[in-house]
């Protein structure tokens, strides 16, 4: 599947764990955080909406950066046929612009393959909520592989960026699943 196909990491959590990604295959980092994409050479969505920053946590904002820059990603997508989307979900620009970004995609007769997992319990309701309105919408539209990780498995000491590594793997293992 690696011909005519890239991969998309979106927000924060999607540009991270695609960063990791060591197949040669084409890669977009997208999220509304400059910092963030420029650490990757991405594409910074919602200039206007968001003025470089995070969306902070809201859908909404996510939505609207998305479509903001919708020409934009839709020039730098238009050349594949394949699109696997990176949405670790509960953030606003996860959950919006991957909502978008699916769309888009559809609209233009792209296949599309959505690697998704739900924030941690620890992350809150309001992530939570967001982010399992952001798969039942999805679902509808294209396949969802669920990137699933429990850090109940592992010792209570273990730190938060073990735990977000550790979950990065899960990512990269579903991405070599479906790609080679």
């Amino acid at each position: 599947m690696l011909e005519n196909t890239v991969i998309i990491g979106v927000g924060r959590g999607g540009c991270n764990a695609l960063s990791k990604v060591k197949l040669k295959i084409e890669k977009l980092f997208v999220d509304t955080d400059k910092n963030v994409v420029e650490k990757y050479s991405g594409f910074c969505i919602g200039l206007k909406t968001c003025n470089s920053l995070s969306s902070g946590g809201d859908v909404v904002k996510g939505e609207l950066a998305f479509r903001e820059s919708k020409l934009q990603i839709l020039n730098r997508i238009k050349e594949f046929s394949n699109l696997v989307i990176i949405a670790p979900l509960g953030g606003g620009t996860s959950c919006g612009a991957t909502k978008q970004l699916v769309d888009l995609a559809l609209d233009n007769n792209k296949s599309v393959k959505a690697l998704a997992s739900m924030p941690f319990e620890w992350e809150g309701n309001r992530r939570k909520h967001h982010a399992v309105e952001t798969v039942s919408y999805i679902k509808n539209l294209c396949e969802v592989i669920d990137v699933e990780f429990d850090p109940k498995k592992y010792p209570s000491q273990i730190s938060m960026t073990d735990i977000f590594n550790l979950l990065d793997e899960k990512y990269i293992e579903a991405i070599e699943k479906i790609c080679v």
